[in-house]
């Protein structure tokens, strides 16, 4: 079995615990508990003096997700919890390393190597912060992250209640003649392997790790460019449900979108389908920030179903908006026409219009300010000759 070991014992320079300061819309501690079950962990160990409101919302994520989890107030419990065959995974405490590099050293979720990870005794991390990266020997100092055999956890038994677990762990490794591997300088910059040590430290990580994450922005799709910006001023506040809340929006304005085409002004309904658009692009941006801000790479399913309902809401909606519910007219399939040659224009990068084609909101706009001039049908009718132009003069096939 492996098994995750992290504390929420030490104080930041600010006097709060560095496991409960706040980073890109989590605790620290939910970002290292997250890295260790991405190393496949199935118990998570937690050392804290007080079971917290946070260690409980993390208790109760990790058994939800069928792991379990175990807050101990010393280490006295451990030798009963870790076998002698377990691997034992550690993080030094308030440590936020960068999931990629961690991989990379210790091997992925299949193959877990058993090392511990060191820097060298000059690093600026070693000199500012002795204590938590330790001195290994007289050319490195610990790195704040290690697998062992669960075998000398046992020998804990023997110190004294208020030793420093880790710190003990870290020298009982050593003896068992757990390998060492350095960390290239270019791995330990501080947006990459954080130790959060204070308010004003993990804030100016969380803007580096948010910008390096941000999707990146192109003018020729305005709104979507704006829902980027927006997204990455709101991300630190609303990462964890701002993506939730945009979709369930989107859904409702593009819905109440298609009954105002249908029934109503049609401009009007264009308007509501496309700010309905724009709540679904800035929430396909939370849901794919939180992704690369993980290291998860894919952010699942979840992204495209909504751009696919946002695409047949607006087919719908351009559809009521050349025929209003009851008539019929032949000249409302140019509606869905647009939509769906605007789709199949932003799925071809090397296109023309590509990038204008993928923002739907200002598509949405622009039909909605049409409709407003009673000129729809011809705004239709440009559109879709534009887009397929564009997709016949793509550079792969000329």
């Amino acid at each position: 079995m492996r098994i995750g070991l992290i504390a929420a014992i030490r104080r930041s320079a600010d006097g709060g615990l560095r496991a409960e300061l706040p980073l890109a819309g989590r605790s620290v501690l939910a970002w290292q508990a997250d890295l260790l079950q991405s190393l496949g962990a199935e118990r998570v160990l937690c050392l804290t003096e007080t079971t917290s409101d946070e260690v409980l919302q993390l208790q109760h994520r990790i058994e939800a997700g069928g792991a379990a989890f175990h807050a101990l107030p010393n280490f006295a419990a451990l030798p009963a919890l870790v076998r002698s065959e377990d691997d034992l995974i550690i993080l030094r405490d308030g440590l936020v390393p960068d999931p990629a590099v961690v991989r990379a050293v210790l091997g992925g979720d299949v193959a877990l190597q058993r090392v511990i990870a060191a820097i060298p005794a000059d690093h600026a991390l070693a000199a500012a912060y002795p204590d938590d990266f330790e001195r290994i020997d007289a050319a490195r100092h610990w790195a704040g992250v290690l697998v062992m055999r669960g075998a000398p956890v046992q020998q804990l038994a023997e110190f004294p209640d208020d030793a420093d677990a880790v710190s003990l762990l870290l020298r009982l490794a050593l003896q068992a003649g757990t390998p060492c591997r350095d960390l290239a300088a270019r791995e330990l910059v501080p947006e990459r392997w954080l130790l959060a040590d204070g308010t004003a430290a993990v804030a100016e990580a969380e803007q580096a790790l948010i910008a390096d994450a941000a999707a990146p922005t192109n003018w020729r799709a305005p709104l979507a460019t704006l829902a980027a910006i927006l997204v990455r001023a709101l991300a630190p506040r609303g990462l964890e449900q701002g993506g939730l809340a945009a979709g369930g929006l989107a859904l409702a304005l593009l819905l109440i979108g298609v009954m105002f085409a249908a029934f109503g002004p049609p401009a009007v309904g264009l308007v509501l389908a496309g700010l309905g658009a724009f709540a679904a692009r800035v929430a396909i941006d939370y849901t794919a920030l939180s992704a690369r801000l993980r290291r998860a790479g894919d952010p699942g399913r979840g992204p495209a179903v909504l751009a696919a309902a946002v695409d047949g809401l607006a087919a719908l909606t351009t559809w009521f908006a050349l025929s209003p519910w009851p008539e019929w007219q032949p000249l409302a399939v140019l509606g869905p026409v647009v939509v769906g040659l605007a789709r199949l224009t932003a799925g071809q990068p090397g296109a023309m219009l590509a990038a204008p084609a993928s923002d739907r909101a200002s598509l949405l706009l622009a039909l909605a300010l049409a409709a407003a001039f009673g000129v729809l049908p011809e705004g239709l009718a440009c559109l879709a000759l534009g887009l397929l132009f564009a997709l016949l003069l793509r550079p792969d096939r000329v």
